[in-house]
């Protein structure tokens, strides 16, 4: 299992696969999940591109620290890896939800590293209001019902295998308390101001149905960044990936391609 451990007593799970005579992708997930996430992703997007993927801290098989961390602590471990592997130029950043918010964070620090990215279904702004509604969700459930009740606000159309799989990537790996601990990390985030100076090609895609992270956020970011597009995919809701997850693949190409 290939780890790597920038500070005592932590360690970041990574994978890297396909093409490594190819370009360089990093795949970045969203909350609760980890990088098996990319399930539907690999072996499209394996032949072309040489891909990272990693567990963001306090998820998956990445250590879960006792105190609290925040989206700073997200950037700069995937700094860490990033700068471990020698891959520090012509990254092609994938996002999904919260790994959106991480992307677009890696490149207003970092443009030098970045050549395109895309940001799915993600935000440039979370409310109070939303985590304390994601908070409340996590405590009047169980872990399980929790994780299934993703699925169910999040995949359109639904589909119970796909469901029982989102699932299990939280329950195996998460409890109650590490969720509540992930969704406190976003408090207070709003970069949205900031987009305006990130001058890299940027893809935003989001579900028409999305009501995790409605269109109106992405038109948002859209809206801030001087070099973006913006593509809302019909009947697909918060969870593209694992729903429309060929539409998702062949635009994350086509844009790659793009001139």
């Amino acid at each position: 299992m290939p780890t790597f451990s920038p500070e005592k007593n932590f360690e970041i799970y990574y994978e890297i696969s396909g093409n490594n005579k190819g370009p360089k992708m990093v795949l970045i997930h969203g909350l609760f999940l980890n990088s098996d996430t990319w399930k539907f992703q690999l072996h499209e997007l394996e032949s072309e591109f040489n891909i990272l993927r990693f567990d963001l801290r306090g998820h998956g098989r990445t250590t879960k620290p006792k105190e609290r961390f925040t989206i700073r602590n997200y950037v700069d471990d995937m700094f860490a890896l990033l700068q471990h592997l020698g891959w520090k130029n012509e990254l092609y950043l994938v996002g999904h939800s919260l790994g959106g918010m991480i992307a677009l964070v890696y490149g207003l620090e970092n443009p030098s590293h970045v050549k395109k990215m895309v940001v799915a279904d993600s935000f440039c702004f979370i409310s109070q209001e939303a985590i304390t509604d994601v908070l409340g969700r996590i405590n009047s459930s169980k872990l399980e019902k929790f994780a299934l009740g993703i699925s169910i606000r999040g995949l359109i159309p639904y589909n119970e295998e796909i469901a029982q799989y989102v699932a299990k990537l939280v329950t195996d790996h998460m409890t109650k308390k590490l969720c509540l601990q992930a969704t406190a990390a976003s408090a207070g985030f709003n970069i949205c101001e900031n987009l305006k100076n990130l001058n890299i090609p940027v893809l935003v895609l989001v579900g028409k149905k999305d009501i995790t992270t409605p269109v109106w956020a992405s038109e948002m970011i859209h809206e801030w960044l001087p070099k973006s597009e913006l593509v809302i995919i019909p009947e697909a809701g918060h969870l593209t990936i694992f729903d429309h997850p060929k539409e998702f693949n062949n635009l994350v190409l086509s844009f790659w391609n793009k001139e």
